[in-house]
């Protein structure tokens, strides 16, 4: 099982809501998506803020404020959201207890392969088809 970082799991929660607005145009404002999905709204802040930094949203205040996806959702994919978050050198994380001294495993070359597998699929995902699955499930 990969170890996805809670930050990066509301992200995409907020892009999914933020697709859905897209579609009507309709700003959303992060109270709205944390009663929705029960997250603390200061913690969807800072995300919104990452997220707004890298381009991938944009913000408006005041009344019929919120916030709304900076481009279509089909020309963004997890890759982007997972980079905004964690920055361009992120990694999988394996599992369990790390060595008390790096050491080169036998499995390394593996675990690269793997690596990048799942970077692949990660930049091919885009938002819109996260939020077509979503409806469909």
């Amino acid at each position: 099982m990969l170890k996805i970082p809670q930050k990066v799991d509301h992200a995409l929660l907020l892009m999914r809501h933020l697709a859905e607005g897209h579609a009507t145009a309709r700003p959303v404002s992060l109270e709205e998506v944390a009663k929705r999905e029960r997250i603390s709204q200061g913690y969807l802040e800072e995300v919104a803020r990452l997220l707004r930094t890298a381009g991938l949203i944009t913000g408006r205040r005041g009344i019929g404020g919120g916030y709304t996806l900076a481009r279509k959702a089909s020309d963004m994919t997890v890759a982007d959201v997972i980079t905004a978050m964690e920055g361009k050198t992120w990694t999988m994380e394996c599992l369990g207890e790390s060595p008390k001294e790096h050491r080169v495993s036998a499995n390394d070359a593996l675990w690269r392969k793997v690596q990048g597998q799942v970077m692949a699929t990660l930049h091919s995902v885009t938002i819109a088809e996260i939020v077509r699955k979503e409806e469909t499930v």
